[in-house]
C-alpha cells in the first residue's frame, strides 16, 4: 500500500529506478540521444503512475477515497510519486535540448508550462486536504484530464505513417478508456449526490 509511512521509500525507489533508465541509456545510445531516450521513458514511467491514479478514482471515486484514510494517502502517494517523476523527466528534456543546441522557449510551449507547473505544485496542495469539497474535486478532475491531455498529445506526435509506434497508440487507448472511465464515475458520484440531497 502506498501509504504516506511509505512513502520515503518509493521516492527512492523512483530515483533509482530513473537512474537505471540513464545508465541503460547511457550504454546502449549514442552520446548525442542518451537525454532523448531517457526522456521518452521517464515519460513513460509518468504515464504509467497517472494510469494508476485515473483507474483508482474510476474504480473509488474520489468520495471514497477521501473518506478513506489509506485510499486517501494511496492516492495523495500516488500523485507526489507523478509529480517527482515528472519533474526528473523535465530534466531529461531540457538536457535533451540543451545536447542538441535547442532553446525550451515558455512562450512556445505555454500550455507545457502550466501544465508542469501545475504538475509539480497540485499534488502538495492536495496534500492540506483531509475532506473533499467541491472546489478540491473540480481542480483534481481538471488536473488529470489536463496531464492526460499532455500526455496523450506527446504520445499522437510520436506516430506517423512511416512509423506507426503501435505501443504509443496502445497508450493513447489505454489512458483515452481510463477517461471515460472517470467521467462514468464523476455521473455516479453526482447521481448519488443529488439522489441523497433529494431525499
Amino acid at each position: 500500500m502506498l501509504t504516506k509511512r511509505r512513502l520515503s521509500l518509493n521516492i527512492f525507489l523512483i530515483f533509482f529506478t530513473e537512474c537505471l533508465i540513464y545508465f541503460w541509456a547511457f550504454w546502449t545510445t549514442k552520446t548525442e540521444f542518451i537525454f532523448d531516450k531517457c526522456a521518452r521513458n521517464s515519460g513513460r514511467a509518468s504515464s504509467a503512475i497517472i494510469l494508476l491514479v485515473l483507474l483508482m478514482i474510476g474504480f473509488y471515486g474520489l468520495g471514497k477515497i477521501f473518506n478513506d484514510i489509506k485510499k486517501r494517502e494511496t492516492f495523495q502517494s500516488l500523485m507526489i510519486l507523478f509529480s517527482i517523476n515528472h519533474l526528473i523527466h523535465f530534466f531529461f528534456v531540457f538536457n535533451n535540448f540543451q545536447s542538441h543546441s535547442l532553446n525550451l522557449k515558455i512562450s512556445e510551449n505555454l500550455h507545457g508550462f502550466l501544465t508542469f507547473i501545475s504538475i509539480i505544485s497540485i499534488p502538495i496542495i492536495i496534500l492540506g486536504f483531509k475532506k473533499l469539497n467541491i472546489f478540491i474535486y473540480t481542480v483534481i478532475i481538471l488536473y488529470l484530464f489536463n496531464a492526460s491531455y499532455f500526455i496523450l498529445k506527446t504520445f499522437h506526435s510520436k506516430i506517423t505513417m512511416e512509423h506507426p509506434a503501435y505501443h504509443n497508440q496502445f497508450g493513447i487507448l489505454i489512458i483515452s478508456l481510463s477517461l471515460v472511465y472517470i467521467l462514468y464515475r464523476i455521473l455516479r458520484e453526482i447521481s448519488q449526490y443529488y439522489t441523497k440531497t433529494s431525499t
